[in-house]
């Protein structure tokens, strides 16, 4: 299969690296980071050890010909600028998957792209971007995928993503599993990003009864809009989320480490916006929410 991995940073250049052992696959990244995997190859440390010598571009006119798939993996608030330069290159018949941290990737991919068109991926992989060419594997995960629309190239997705490495499953409900994941990084990310520590240090009792508000509020969010998920059910997957990462640094807490912008409004932002729509209390999520927009001001 021919990938483009468009915004290859920690999880975009993890997931590119494996793939390109059974696929064409090429990283579109920042300038520094392409130009190191050209010269030096692309270095995993961590769960996966090795030299990935996977292409590298910095500019999407440096692609030739067509991909069948695009993974789009740049963060929440460069989505529609992203499919937009996509659309310009490829056209409306692309297919694109988002493996992407948020709630609102999906209607932003729509204004470009079909829903038949679109694949939804989500990861529990670990990754720290350590500097340009290299990557640390943190942590291994599950991964599901899925479409929003019937769509039998999931299998195929499925099937390279199996062969790379990762644990991967079709989800039957890619939207309910959206928020899943959307309200675990919401437990996680924001209180890592706020404290500067890792996930593990959340198993602490004082921090996971926060954990335990947090989710309770998300969840109510959740069924308001209509999906059927239940909150000792969920708070179980957060805690074995906490558990399974323990040594990971959140993404969020990563971008306040780089002094870069958080992908909060997508997550415990959405989750508010959301929530006021049917008149919900969301004050812990819009507490993080603010609390964490600070921390990128004055990091």
């Amino acid at each position: 299969m021919r990938i483009l991995v468009f915004g290859a940073g920690a999880i975009g250049s993890l997931f590119g690296a494996k793939l390109s052992l059974y696929n064409d696959v090429t990283l579109l990244s920042r300038k520094e980071h392409a130009e190191s995997i050209k010269k030096n190859g692309l270095i995993l440390r961590g769960k996966t050890e090795g030299v990935y010598h996977v292409d590298a571009i910095h500019t999407l006119d440096h692609y030739t010909g067509k991909p069948d798939m695009i993974i789009i993996t740049v963060k929440s608030y460069d989505t529609r600028e992203a499919i937009q330069e996509v659309v310009n290159k490829f056209g409306r018949e692309i297919r694109v998957m988002s493996l992407q941290n948020g709630l609102d990737n999906l209607e932003k991919i729509e204004e470009f792209i079909r829903r038949d068109r679109i694949f939804l991926g989500l990861t529990t992989e670990g990754c720290i971007f350590l500097k340009p060419g290299e990557v640390l594997h943190a942590g291994t995960g599950k991964t599901i995928v899925g479409s929003p629309e019937k769509n039998e190239f999931v299998h195929d997705v499925m099937h390279e993503f199996r062969k790379a490495g990762f644990d991967t499953e079709i989800s039957q409900d890619i939207i309910g599993d959206m928020w899943k994941k959307a309200i675990i990084n919401a437990c996680i990310n924001p209180l890592t990003a706020i404290f500067e520590i890792k996930n593990g240090e959340l198993k602490r009792e004082i921090l996971f009864d926060i954990v335990k508000d947090i989710c309770m509020e998300s969840v109510d969010v959740a069924r308001a809009s209509g999906l059927d998920i239940e909150f000792e059910e969920m708070i179980e997957e957060v805690r074995n989320v906490i558990e399974s990462t323990s040594e990971n640094l959140s993404s969020m807490l990563q971008s306040i480490r780089r002094k870069k912008k958080t992908e909060i409004d997508s997550i415990n932002g959405y989750i508010c916006k959301v929530g006021k729509k049917y008149g919900k209390d969301v004050k812990m999520n819009s507490l993080l929410t603010d609390l964490v927009k600070i921390r990128e001001v004055f990091t």
